[in-house]
Order: C-alpha cells, then structure tokens, then sequence
C-alpha cells in the first residue's frame, strides 16, 4: 500500500513538474512575442522573404504566399533597395508593398508593335516599295537614274514588262494591266522600266509617285499590235499629260523604243493573256516593227490621263472581240487589295513595316536623268541612233525646264570605240539610295483618274 501511493505521488509530481516546463516556455514565447515591436516583426518577415528567394522559390509561390499569409512589411526606400540586392524580384516588391497598405508602382507601358496596316496606303512611299518589293527581287543603284528594282522573274530569258503572267483589261480610264504577280500592283501601275547596261540587260523598275492604269506605248501594223513600257525619263504633268525631256509629248515622240522593248502579238491573240506563248519572235518583230505605226497611247480627258492605246473601237474591230468597260476603281482595289494580302501572308514581317514620309525632293538625279536617257533607253545603240538623230524630236533642248524646276542640258557626243562600239556613258555615282520623290506639295496624283460623266 505504501509503495503505491508512493508510486502514484511520482507520477503526480513528475506530471505537475512537466506541465509546469510547458507554461514556463508558452509564458516565455508569450512574452518575447509580446515584447518584439512592429518594426522587429516586419523586418522578421522580409527577411522570411530573402530567406525563401534564396531558396529558388518562384515569383508566382512568393507573390501567393505574400497575399495571403496577412504578414505586413513597412517597407521604406532602403529596404527596397536591400530586397533589391537580394534578389527579390519586382512582382513580389510590389505584392509586399500592397500587403502593407503601400501602392505598387504602375507597370512600364508595354512595348507593342505598331497595328498591322489593314492594306496598301493610299500614298505610297520609298519604305513601302522598298519594303514589298525586296522579298521579290533585287535593288540596284543605277547611274544617273538612283534606285532601281528588279523583279526575280526577270532573269528569265525573253522575260519583259507586261507580258509575263497577266492579261488586259479596259476601264473606264483605259487600258488596265491585271498583273499575277504578287508585286504587280506596285510595278505595272507606279514608275518606269529600264534595261541597259547597267541592269545586266534585265528589265529594271524605277519608283514613281503617279499611278495610272499601265504606263505603255503602242505599236499597230498589219495583222497585229504591241506595247512597250514607257522609258525612265517619261514624266507625268497633272493635267497636262506626258513630258518627254521638258517638252510635252506631241505625234512623232517615240522616246526612242526599239523592236526590243516591244512585245507584238497577232490581232487573234490580244485577249486571255499567256502572252509569251504567242508573243513574236526577234526576227519577226524587227520586221514588224518596221512596218508599223507608233501610238503613244494616251489623251487627257477634262484633265485626266487616259490609257486609251489604239482605242476601244478600233481594237474591239481588229480583235473582233466585244470590249467590256470596268470601273478602274473597283479593278485597283481588288488588286491592290489582294496583292497586299498575299504579300503579307507570304512575308508576315511586311504586316509591321512603319511607312514613312517621303523625303525632300533631291533635283539633281533627275537632272541628270532627262539628258541621259535619250542615249539609254532600250533597242540597240544602232536602233537608237537612227530612231533618236541630232536635232529630232525627242531630243534634249538646251535651257528646258523639267518639272523639278531644273535645267537640262544636252549629252556630249561620245568618241567612238574600237571597231565602232558605241561606249557607254561615263558611270556617276547615284546620288543616295532612293529615287526623288515628288515635292511637298507639288500638283501630282496617286489617285486612279475619275471615271467619265
């Protein structure tokens, strides 16, 4: 009896003597508790923050637990800087800053691409060209005339302007050329072609401001006709019409074309396109050409430029084919519409190219260009020489005024060469790397000509 209540009174004192430990140490957590500031307690529990950092947390754990553990951090500019230091990224400052009842700073405005252009621009401008075309061909400096672009296809053997893979259509501004090229909204309705020395023989483009429905002269003889792309030189007068070295373009201006430049088909092959299959060969078109009528194409129509070739009745008489009129504003939206979409689709970094303002009109260029491209148009030197003698129409006038307010200035003869060559011109340097735009503010037009009331 006596050893259990011994018994029992240990196990009572050992129990009073264990419970007692444990209140000593909850009295004394109580207390430290109690006794740290909220100043201790929020440093407490940024440096809970730089512990878990360190310990590869992610920003998204961090932020998770900030938000919702109800611990508070007082954070001043120094501790910024210090959580800084540590690592702490920015998420989580401004998570700690908000679980404080601070504001977190906004967020930097982000850095977006410009908009997607919804199409073509209704101005179009070096960049664009530049832009659009570059995936498709290749861009050259050419004496005397600046940039010049051209197409992939053309070092193709027999490849021109205006032949390859696109037929006619005539609208109510005349001749429209509808283009398979992806890029042919751009080159077959702005600018001029060239093809000489200094483009390897290839067709060239050079960018042009003023779009029309195709930019072509013609060529009507017996049995058949052909067209050939205006030559680089060619200027278009709002209002005026075509000026060819400052003088505008009468009857018997052929701009020196050659058999070359030409492409002639027969009267029975001029609609449906596929013109490379029926188009004549070199011999038959130097014969052709001989016998034929020049036409340079064109009329102004109460102030508008007007595509009229050989004419709608008369072809519609030697082609035997009913000539269905098009409203020409409803054949460029489609294309230009279609072409850009393509493009894009194809190139999708030309849906972000930033379009810019055309730069300031640099003259000398095309200075330079009206008095040498009598001498380099197409055909061969020997076409040219007979097409272009001293002193015909066509011709440089000494003191005439171009449209850039320049004066132009005939071509020295050139000495002949060996064996009778005739020598290329001495190569300028191209004045920068883009053609001359028109001036600010200039009377010139990119708008298709009004359909006729």
């Amino acid at each position: 009896m006596n050893i259990k209540n011994s018994i029992t009174g240990r196990s009572c004192g050992f129990k009073i003597g264990f419970a007692a430990v444990v209140a000593s140490a909850l009295l004394s957590a109580g207390t430290v508790g109690f006794a740290q500031s909220p100043a201790d307690i929020a440093r407490a529990n940024m440096e809970e923050i730089v512990r878990l950092t360190q310990a590869k947390m992610t920003d998204e754990v961090l932020v998770n637990y900030v938000k919702t553990s109800g611990k508070t951090y007082s954070l001043s500019s120094d501790d910024l800087l210090y959580l800084n230091s540590r690592g702490v990224s920015q998420p989580v400052l401004d998570a700690m800053l908000l679980a404080s009842g601070g504001v977190a700073p906004a967020p930097p405005p982000a850095s977006e691409p410009p908009p997607a252009p919804a199409g073509p621009p209704e101005t179009p401008t070096i960049d664009y060209f530049q832009a659009h075309l570059t995936p498709y061909g290749q861009w050259i400096q050419v004496p005397d005339v600046g940039a010049a672009w051209i197409p992939a296809e053309a070092s193709e053997p027999g490849w021109r302007p205006y032949m390859n893979s696109g037929h006619w259509k005539f609208s109510d501004a005349g001749w429209f050329w509808q283009s398979d090229y992806p890029w042919g909204d751009m080159a077959f309705h702005y600018g001029r072609w060239i093809n000489n020395e200094f483009t390897g023989g290839r067709w060239a483009w050079v960018p042009g401001y003023d779009w029309a429905p195709s930019w072509v002269s013609w060529r009507e003889g017996t049995g058949g006709m052909g067209w050939a792309p205006l030559p680089w030189g060619v200027e278009f007068h709002v209002g005026h019409g075509l000026f060819w070295h400052g003088e505008a373009v009468v009857a018997g201006v052929d701009f020196g074309l050659g058999f070359g430049a030409f492409c002639f088909v027969g009267s029975d092959h001029f609609w449906g396109g596929n013109y490379n299959t029926y188009v004549f060969d070199e011999s038959r078109s130097r014969v052709f050409f001989e016998h034929s009528t020049f036409n340079v194409g064109f009329k102004m129509e109460g102030g508008r430029f007007v595509a009229e070739g050989l004419g709608r009745e008369h072809m519609s008489q030697i082609t035997h084919h009913e000539i269905v009129v098009v409203k020409v504003t409803e054949l460029r939206k489609t294309e230009e519409t279609r072409n850009f979409a393509k493009r894009v689709a194809e190139h999708k970094d030309l849906a972000h190219v930033v379009v810019h303002a055309k730069e300031p009109v640099r003259p000398e260029a095309r200075e330079r260009a009206t008095g040498a491209a009598a001498g380099r148009t197409t055909g061969t030197p020997a076409e040219r020489t007979a097409l272009h003698p001293a002193g015909a129409p066509g011709n440089t006038r000494p003191g005439a005024t171009n449209e850039h307010e320049t004066t132009t200035h005939p071509l020295a003869p050139r000495p002949a060469a060996p064996g009778g060559a005739t020598p290329p011109h001495p190569v300028t340097p191209a004045q920068g790397t883009r053609p001359p735009p028109p001036k600010p503010g200039q009377s010139r037009t990119n708008q298709p000509p009004s359909a006729p009331k």
